[in-house]
C-alpha cells in the first residue's frame, strides 16, 4: 500500500529565468527569490529545503508573501504539515515530525484485530508528530498539540488513549 507518493514541482520557467532552483523555487522567509521582487510560493517553491505540496502551507505562504511584497515584516517559519483522508475507506491522519527526527522517541499502539494504528512523536516535552489510522477522532487535538507546542509532562502516559482520558487525567 503507497500512503503518499509526492510532487515534483514544475520549476524549467523559473530556472530559465535564472532563478535559484533545487527540487522547487529557492524562496527566503519572506518567501522571495534570489531576484527582486518576485515572490514564489505554494508546491513550487522550497522554503529551507522543504517544499510542503499541500494547500494549508500554501495559504500561509501566500499571507507572508503578500504582506512581504506590500512592503510589510512578514516572515515565513515553516508549516507544521498535517494530512487527513481516506485510503480505501480507512481514516489516516498525519501531522508534524512522524519519522522521529534523532532524539525524538515514539509510542506506537497497534491494534491488528480493531483495525488501529497509532505513533505519537515526543521531543523535548512535547509532542512533535503523530500518524493514526483507522481511529482519528483525536487527530485535531494532537495537531493543536503539535502547532503550540504545549508541554505533555502530565498527560504523556494517557494521551495515546485520546484527548477525554488524557484531559480526566490531567484534572486530577
Amino acid at each position: 500500500m503507497i500512503f503518499a507518493a509526492g510532487i515534483r514541482p514544475n520549476v524549467a520557467l523559473a530556472r530559465d529565468a535564472g532563478l535559484s532552483v533545487n527540487r522547487g523555487i529557492v524562496v527566503d522567509d519572506r518567501l522571495q527569490t534570489g531576484a527582486a521582487e518576485i515572490f514564489a510560493l505554494g508546491e513550487c517553491a522550497e522554503h529551507r529545503g522543504i517544499c510542503y505540496g499541500l494547500v494549508e502551507p500554501a495559504y500561509e505562504q501566500a499571507r507572508v508573501a503578500g504582506a512581504a511584497s506590500g512592503g510589510g515584516e512578514a516572515m515565513y517559519r515553516g508549516s507544521v504539515v498535517a494530512t487527513n483522508l481516506k485510503v480505501s475507506g480507512v481514516s489516516v491522519f498525519s501531522a508534524g515530525d512522524f519519522i522521529a527526527a534523532d532524539g525524538a522517541e515514539t509510542i506506537v499502539l497497534n491494534d491488528f484485530r480493531r483495525g488501529t494504528y497509532k505513533k505519537l512523536v515526543i521531543a523535548n516535552g512535547r509532542l512533535t508528530g503523530a500518524v493514526l489510522i483507522g481511529e482519528t477522532q483525536d487527530a485535531l487535538w494532537y495537531l493543536d498539540l503539535i502547532r503550540t507546542r504545549a508541554p505533555i509532562a502530565r498527560i504523556r502516559s494517557d494521551m495515546m488513549f485520546g484527548r477525554s482520558l488524557a484531559i480526566r487525567s490531567e484534572a486530577a
